[in-house]
């Protein structure tokens, strides 16, 4: 299993934080709103880290 890097990590908890203060009693729907835009956009950028990831060791078992 691959240790995430750093800046994954920060990703997936900014995601669980963003996520924690949506589902809040308190949130108003506009809150709640941007707290999932903030997740989809937090997401689809660790999709294309992970695809990056994915390529470049693609790239080092076909030069094996």
């Amino acid at each position: 299993m691959q240790l995430l890097a750093l800046g994954e990590e920060i990703i997936l908890e900014r995601i669980e934080f963003i996520a924690r203060l949506g589902r809040g009693e308190e949130s108003q729907p506009k809150d709640k709103d941007i707290a999932l835009i903030w997740i989809s956009e937090l997401a689809e950028e660790m999709k294309g880290n992970i695809a990056s990831e994915k390529a470049e060791i693609n790239r080092k078992i076909a030069n094996l």
